[in-house]
């Protein structure tokens, strides 16, 4: 009751670096609260995700194994956290603001009739008072992202909804493994408890997936050209620039 939760995103027994940035801050944030982090793992062939997630500060890892899950449906995922949502009632839910994470946040937020702030690019714990009535409000999340074309930092706020909801983007957070590893307590889900026939009327018949050959998010230092470049033997010269740079 009461703790943070985060979605973990995973393909193929990977888990999202994004996903793992967000237990960091996660690990921070329930430090802060005074509570546990938890994680949610949904998918197919998680055995021993868990051991991952602790490294990362999870306290608890919520894993619904099931060959439904696999790959990433909205409709059963979305039914499946709903249900542990109302079941487990968080204070903090977190997600990444991934083609995943932007697709199932909306509607779990939607169906649970909470806030969420999308797009963050810092989490913070403080205060608020109400300036119409004065009443204060302990221990909030300060949902930070930029707005109007990043010409402000808007600070969001959702005092009387639960969970406080977000989505953060990837690569905006540090991810590093906490000092003293989470418990890893695993909670195993019954997934097909929360679901029903019409969760599956969408169906996957074939999946092409081409791997990325050059990590960009990863990479320190980037090298681009354009049409300016002028012709294809120009473009030699870029490459020339990133291997003296590294990029």
């Amino acid at each position: 009751m009461n703790n943070i939760f985060v979605y973990c995103e995973i393909e193929g027994g990977k888990v999202a670096d994004v996903s793992l940035e967000l237990l960091t801050k996660g690990r921070a944030l329930a430090d802060t609260l005074g509570c546990e982090l938890e994680a949610l793992a949904l998918g197919q062939g998680l055995a021993g995700v868990e051991k991952q997630l602790a490294e990362y500060g999870a306290d608890v890892v919520h894993v619904a194994d099931c060959e439904c899950l696999a790959p990433y449906r909205t409709l059963p995922h979305a039914a499946v956290v709903c249900g542990i949502f109302k079941e487990e009632q968080p204070q903090i839910a977190l997600f990444g603001a991934t083609p995943v994470g932007r697709d199932l946040g909306p509607r779990v937020s939607s169906a649970l009739h909470s806030g969420l702030t999308a797009d963050c690019t810092s989490l913070e714990i403080g205060p608020h008072t109400e300036n119409k009535t004065g009443k204060v409000y302990e221990n909030l999340l300060y949902q930070i992202r930029p707005a109007f074309g990043g010409n402000i930092i808007a600070t969001i706020i959702n005092p009387d909804h639960r969970p406080q909801m977000a989505t953060v983007r990837e690569g905006v957070m540090k991810k590093e493994k906490a000092r003293t590893p989470g418990k890893g307590v695993v909670r195993q889900v019954d997934a097909k408890k929360y679901l029903s026939d019409a969760d599956f009327a969408v169906r996957i018949i074939d999946r092409q997936i081409e791997e990325r050959k050059i990590d960009i998010k990863g990479a320190p230092v980037i090298v681009a050209g354009g049409y300016g470049m002028g012709s294809k033997e120009n473009f030699d010269l870029l490459f020339e620039l990133a291997g003296v740079l590294g990029a």
